[in-house]
């Protein structure tokens, strides 16, 4: 297996890294932009090629200006994975004669273990922390708790806002710091190493989610799960897909329910115990690395050998999610 990223290498660069290594298959993680190098080199080299969806490809490019390049990527590929039931629900009502090549994998995220560090002068001084781990764009929504945890704040100053994610749009992460600046208790803490997040989770008492959509399984509502942190997200189809309420986390439908559901976490430590642990059963149970690979193993082995009729090893994570 060789993992050749779009993120460091352009697309001739990673099709050629791909020609080299002559695989059996490709899978490419996000129907436009990897998909559609995808497309090019399996058929130039005979091979099939599988694609997984991400938020993007389902709340965007599949309806936007790119549409019509990533309906030739998904109709073209031999298998289709989404993360969660809600995403293959949509992907069916465009394309419902791909029902037997779309599969659901949930995604797997690993115990954390070992001692994490960060820079003190990260953090601010605050007696509560809520913690939103995210990349700076638009569909993050990142300035929305803003304004109703400040209202919490007037009430206990002890309260403290971080926002960790690497800039991905330079206009609207321009936005985010000037607004930023106007709340005293909010910091931005730029992108940080893994061992870094990991003590920032430790360290905060709620995670956030403020997505306007996820592609089903968000990797900072799994990694806070994981760490037995509460977590309070937007009530999207993709955070329902991990967050039930009450159970794994709570969810918000607007700042009225945000600061509500906030100040109920800031002063319950025993609903915070709760929901951490029992989101860390969740996704022990659940979202196991081992599994997701397991799933991705025998997805290959079928496609390569031209059955793609999987539905058997794949029943028990489509119960689930």
């Amino acid at each position: 297996m060789k993992v050749c990223s779009l993120d460091t290498q352009g697309a001739v660069k990673v099709s050629g890294c791909i020609h080299d290594f002559s695989p059996r298959v490709i899978h490419a993680f996000h129907a436009y932009h990897a998909g559609r190098v995808a497309r090019l080199t399996a058929h130039g080299l005979g091979i099939p090629y599988i694609v997984t969806l991400t938020g993007s490809d389902v709340y965007e490019a599949l309806h936007d200006f790119r549409k019509e390049e990533t309906h030739a990527v998904l109709r073209e590929a031999s298998a289709v994975v989404a993360f969660a039931k809600s995403v293959k629900r949509r992907i069916l009502e465009l394309f419902p004669g791909m029902a037997e090549k779309t599969f659901i994998i949930p995604q797997g995220v690993a115990s954390p273990c070992g001692h994490f560090h960060v820079k003190r002068q990260w953090l601010p001084e605050a007696r509560f922390l809520f913690f939103l781990p995210a990349g700076l764009r638009p569909v993050k929504n990142v300035l929305f708790p803003l304004a109703p945890l400040a209202e919490l704040c007037r009430k206990d100053p002890g309260i403290g806002f971080v926002l960790a994610g690497p800039v991905l749009e330079a206009g609207y992460a321009a936005e985010v710091l000037t607004e930023l600046d106007r709340y005293p208790f909010a910091h931005y803490l730029g992108a940080v190493s893994h061992e870094s997040i990991g003590y920032i989770y430790r360290k905060s008492g709620v995670i956030l989610n403020t997505s306007l959509f996820e592609g089903g399984m968000a990797n900072s509502v799994l990694e806070a799960l994981s760490f037995g942190r509460p977590v309070l997200a937007s009530d999207i189809e993709g955070n329902r897909s991990i967050i039930k309420e009450g159970m794994t986390g709570l969810l918000y439908r607007d700042g009225v329910e945000f600061q509500e559901k906030a100040h109920r976490l800031v002063t319950d430590v025993r609903l915070r115990e709760r929901l951490g642990e029992q989101g860390r059963q969740f996704v022990m149970e659940h979202c196991r690395p081992e599994a997701e690979a397991d799933a991705y193993l025998a997805l290959y082995e079928k496609v390569v050998s031209g059955n793609i009729r999987i539905h058997e090893p794949l029943r028990s994570c489509e119960r689930v999610f």
